[in-house]
């Protein structure tokens, strides 16, 4: 199969994807609009958390979701440090990494996605004064930017890589410098981001910080919606660079040029970027 094929069928089938999760959304929407389904609590990997009940949402707060994802929290946050986590969501790793971490400062611009994420947070007083939360777009600069969704908005996939979408908003945008000096931040030892493919934009602004303050990133990879995946994560790559280890997100190492793998390039992934060894 040439290029130009593998590329069609690799769209065909996210297009189906698509379609399929739109449908989801579309009947979860439906059931919450008729049942009005109440808080609960689960479990999450020893973690009691309270949650709005929101059909459309519970999934993420499954432990078939992202395990590993937790895993890694477990393992490096410490009640000493804060973390930062762009691309927030519904608050299902926020939640998690405030019963952990001295303080979470989470960003959400999805306006949908940002009124989950502020029930979810409402519902949890024990720990809802450790978590800050922000309805801003981590960006190049600072200023009003338009952030957009591939679907109807308040799913996983908004991104700044999305401004040309039908689902779009008009958000607030501040540099990660910017933030980090505007509310005084010194103790933060981890960084998540999950921004589909905004990674691109953002990351190479982080880099000073990152290489003065050296905070375990983990970082997920989206370069199926990169612009030009060799050359975007090239980018990337020099800002690794800062780093002596890099893992993937169940602990194996890897080496930076793997990133540019033919593997790598066609799907989304996460990883570990740290001066320390994984175990």
């Amino acid at each position: 199969m040439n290029n130009r094929e593998d590329t069609i069928k690799i769209q065909l089938i996210k297009k189906i994807g698509y379609y399929i999760y739109s449908s989801f959304v579309l009947i979860a929407r439906g059931l919450n609009k008729l049942i009005k389904p109440k808080p609960k609590m689960i479990n999450l990997y020893g973690k009691k958390i309270n949650v709005t009940g929101n059909f459309e949402y519970m999934f993420f707060w499954s432990k078939i979701y992202e395990k590993n994802t937790y895993r890694i929290f477990d393992k490096f946050l410490d009640p000493d440090h804060s973390c930062i986590d762009i691309g927030a969501f519904i608050g299902s790793t926020v939640l998690y990494c405030a019963k952990i971490a001295k303080k979470v400062y989470a960003f959400e611009p999805d306006p949908i996605a940002f009124a989950e994420l502020k029930k979810n947070v409402s519902l949890n007083p024990n720990i809802k004064e450790k978590i800050q939360i922000n309805q801003k777009c981590i960006n190049d600069r600072l200023g009003k930017v338009r952030f957009g969704n591939i679907s109807k908005g308040g799913d996983s996939t908004s991104s700044l890589k999305f401004a040309d979408s039908n689902t779009s908003w008009i958000v607030d945008g501040i540099t990660f410098e910017t933030f980090v000096k505007d509310n005084n931040i010194n103790d933060c030892n981890f960084i998540k981001m999950d921004i589909e493919g905004g990674e691109t934009i953002v990351l190479p602004t982080m880099k000073d910080y990152l290489k003065l303050n050296k905070p375990i990133l983990f970082l997920s990879m989206h370069p199926i919606f990169f612009k030009d995946p060799i050359n975007d994560t090239k980018k990337i790559i020099e800002v690794l660079k800062i780093y002596k280890f890099i893992y993937t997100d169940s602990g194996e190492k890897i080496e930076l040029d793997e990133l540019l793998s033919k593997k790598r390039l066609r799907g989304r992934y996460a990883i570990v970027a740290m001066n320390k060894e994984f175990n």
